[in-house]
């Protein structure tokens, strides 16, 4: 199960990133649901689990390219604000082919609000492991913290610091964090304090990722590092979100920590092939090694 925001992802494809005041003709062009629980739990599909969203969709009509979007890659989607004519939020992404990297422009869900409806308990039976990505704080440390009462692992999607981590922590079994991740008082790529700050927060599987730079982080009282495999990247676009969906994929599987996270980094780093955070998904056959488990989730 995943918990989060679902986005408009509007994409284009250019050369290079365009000149201020100018107009630019596009390569190519992707629309489709975005968010990173949304495109985590695309992964968890697309590499062949039983995946659901948790989050705010609503009747606005761009809501229907959310749910359209989604269903068409197999995730089941629990609307949680389905009776909410809310707007969900639209990202508007460069992506500059030359230098294989992104430029996003974005509302987050804080204007769209989300509680937790204990009957979502119910939800959980069956499932192996649920994915917080934070933007909803109530919903997210609800579902974590029946999850973790339930004995089911909990994991969170964590890009930068937000305040409130603070109370959802507790309830969180592995945190995967970008090298942006930098609670008050820790600068930005100190990675020894930001593996204390989350161990003495109670947080048992720890890894901090940095683009094509090697994951690191702490299982126990081991310490790993699992270098990225080189790719020709031509979109970074959700290579985050889908490390997410892929990790819990493969501990659904009953692999370790860092063997999931190892084989998660090759899904990412393939996925950086192609333009967009979809056409991977059609293009698995050429991912060499991947495994045929059907977890559930």
């Amino acid at each position: 199960m995943f918990a989060g925001i679902s986005t408009v992802d509007l994409a284009y494809l250019v050369d290079n990133y365009p000149a201020e005041d100018t107009k630019t003709q596009a390569l190519d062009q992707f629309i489709g649901a975005g968010g990173p629980a949304t495109n985590a739990a695309v992964a968890y599909a697309a590499l062949g689990g039983a995946s659901t969203l948790v989050t705010a969709v609503g009747t606005h009509r761009l809501g229907d390219l959310i749910r359209n979007d989604l269903s068409a890659h197999g995730v089941r989607v629990v609307d949680v604000r389905a009776d909410s004519d809310h707007q969900p939020p639209v990202s508007s992404i460069v992506v500059a082919e030359s230098a294989a990297t992104r430029t996003i422009v974005s509302l987050d869900g804080a204007r769209i609000s989300v509680e937790y409806d204990h009957r979502l308990a119910d939800r959980l039976s069956g499932v192996n492991v649920v994915l917080a990505d934070g933007h909803y704080p109530v919903l997210a440390a609800g579902l974590c913290e029946r999850a973790c009462a339930l004995g089911i692992p909990t994991v969170l999607d964590a890009g930068r610091f937000k305040d409130s981590h603070t109370a959802l922590l507790p309830h969180i079994g592995s945190a995967i964090c970008s090298a942006a991740f930098a609670p008050p008082g820790i600068a930005p790529g100190d990675t020894d304090a930001v593996l204390t700050y989350l161990r003495t927060a109670g947080v048992e599987n720890i890894a901090i990722t940095s683009g094509g730079e090697p994951i690191v982080g702490l299982t126990g009282d081991r310490e790993f590092r699992i270098d990225i495999p080189e790719t020709r990247a031509v979109d970074t676009l959700g290579a985050g979100d889908i490390l997410h969906g892929a990790f819990c994929y493969y501990t659904s599987t009953g692999l370790d920590f860092v063997r999931s996270l190892a084989l998660a980094s090759e899904v990412a780093s393939f996925s950086c092939r192609f333009f967009g955070t979809r056409e991977w998904c059609t293009r698995l056959s050429e991912l060499p090694g991947r495994g045929t488990p059907r977890p559930e989730a």
